[in-house]
């Protein structure tokens, strides 16, 4: 039997453990009853950086952010910023109005709003193949987290999330994708694990029983695949560390949002995606063209590596490699890694900077998650190995040790809560689904060709994602 339908839930920063947590204490009975008893409750892994927006692309096209060239929510463009003939698309932030312009930055490639046309989009960003009357929240959504924002109401978006829901599964529809943003945004105000921020997970639990229940008055259920999804999970966050001013004081003045009007006399861009990662670009001796290798960097400021390397703030530095590939620092160690045709090839130099015992060899992708599914770094290299092949992604990535973010200044109002690393605590998300499926642990971009195969549909090539049945 093919699935007619399909219905995704995404709840935003829902933390796995957290989930699973209130699962268990019967806090979600809906989800238990309707979802997870009759299918499966699953360890989701997102992609790097795990952040809102790019984090979305897994479900909606099977392919990780590198894959499509968007690296995260802020980045900037190297050979655009060098050239005078590109106009447009020189750097990028999709936090405010620029968030429209996400769809047409990234690669072209099928998204299921494409492949199955009868489609709904509520509270998204990623739209790209909406129709416009299938887009029930176009404009809107700026207005809705604009007044989010001021207020702290953000109950009242997913309460608006819900009604929307309601109305357009009365509608022939074959997929719907709706954002509750609740849990993300008071992960960030408060911490993940604050009673505000749990209310919203009893919220999702109360959006799903009523989807259930409309669904099955109209004598739909029976035909729908449901599927609750996390685009990352978050941690609470203590210090703020800011790179900004690191590189001041070294006499490498950065060019970051929101001063994009500032560019004179900069000589490296900074661009922070979730609080938890940012990019770094370095213009070398050749200008802004190309990029920077560690060798380069290093003849720019022989120690700015190490030193970022021994701030607490800095759990993981990676940097480009004149061979192709990545190198890997942290206090605990160092490595390499190269994409070696389909596989990869991991080194360590000293010892593990992720803590890994035995990685070292070329591993394909299916091996390298299975290795590391349990760790504090749960499919890290092969995240990293498919960043780093997008031409947007920065010379130098830094992922952040819990407890701390990179973003200081123009934060209002103050995150009390990040996201963005290749921490567990950021990538591992809940995935339910109703349906059983034999494995309880795969990558999110999993669930697009899982999606299609159920409902009898072509899966299309060159992705990053697999089916699991």
């Amino acid at each position: 039997m093919f699935y007619e339908r399909v219905i995704m839930i995404l709840a935003d920063g829902a933390r796995e453990d957290v989930f699973r947590d209130l699962l268990a204490k019967g806090e979600l009975p809906h989800i238990e009853k309707e979802i997870v008893g009759p299918g499966t409750l699953a360890n989701g892994i997102t992609t790097f950086p795990s952040t809102t927006g790019p984090a979305y692309f897994p479900f909606l096209t099977g392919c990780f952010p590198g894959t499509l060239n968007v690296p995260g929510i802020r980045w900037f463009d190297k050979e655009a910023y060098a050239s005078a003939a590109k106009k447009m698309v020189k750097f990028r932030s999709y936090v405010g109005i620029e968030t429209f312009l996400i769809n047409s930055d990234m690669k072209p490639v099928p998204t299921l709003f494409e492949l199955l046309p009868k489609s709904f989009n509520i509270f998204n960003s990623v739209t790209k193949g909406v129709t416009k009357k299938g887009n029930l929240t176009t404009l809107m959504r700026i207005w809705y987290w604009y007044y989010a924002h001021l207020t702290d109401r953000w109950e009242f978006v997913d309460k608006e999330a819900l009604t929307k829901v309601l109305k357009a599964v009365e509608k022939d529809f074959e997929f719907l994708f709706v954002v509750l943003p609740g849990i993300d945004e008071y992960s960030h105000l408060a911490h993940p694990h604050h009673e505000k921020t749990f209310e919203q997970y009893r919220y999702l639990d109360t959006a799903v029983g009523q989807i259930a229940a409309k669904l099955k008055n109209q004598n739909k259920w029976e035909g729908t695949l449901v599927w609750i999804i996390s685009d990352h999970g978050l941690s609470k966050t203590d210090t703020h560390f800011c790179v900004n001013t690191f590189m001041e004081k070294r006499g490498l003045p950065p060019f970051y949002y929101p001063k994009v009007f500032h560019r004179r006399g900069k000589k490296v861009a900074n661009m922070v995606s979730g609080n938890g990662m940012t990019h770094l670009y370095f213009k070398n001796q050749d200008g802004w063209g190309g990029h920077a290798t560690q060798k380069e960097i290093e003849k720019i400021d022989s120690k700015v590596l190490t030193d970022l390397v021994k701030e607490k703030a800095v759990d993981i530095l990676m940097v480009r490699q004149s061979d192709g590939g990545v190198g890997i620092f942290s206090k605990r160690g160092e490595a390499s890694l190269k994409k070696v045709g389909d596989k990869l090839e991991y080194r360590v130099r000293t010892n593990d900077p992720f803590g890994y015992t035995n990685l070292s060899g070329k591993w394909s992708g299916s091996e390298i998650l299975e290795k590391t599914k349990d760790s504090d770094y749960p499919d890290a290299p092969w995240q990293i190995a498919s960043l780093f092949q997008a031409a947007r992604t920065g010379d130098v990535v830094l992922s952040a040790t819990p407890g701390f973010d990179f973003r200081l200044q123009y934060e209002v109002p103050e995150h009390r809560g990040s996201h963005g690393s290749l921490h567990r605590e950021h990538l591992a998300t809940p995935i339910a689904v109703n349906v059983p499926l034999t494995q309880k642990v795969f990558r999110t971009a999993d669930v697009f060709p899982t999606t299609l195969k159920l409902m009898g549909k072509e899966i299309p090539s060159a992705i990053d994602g697999e089916s699991l049945v």
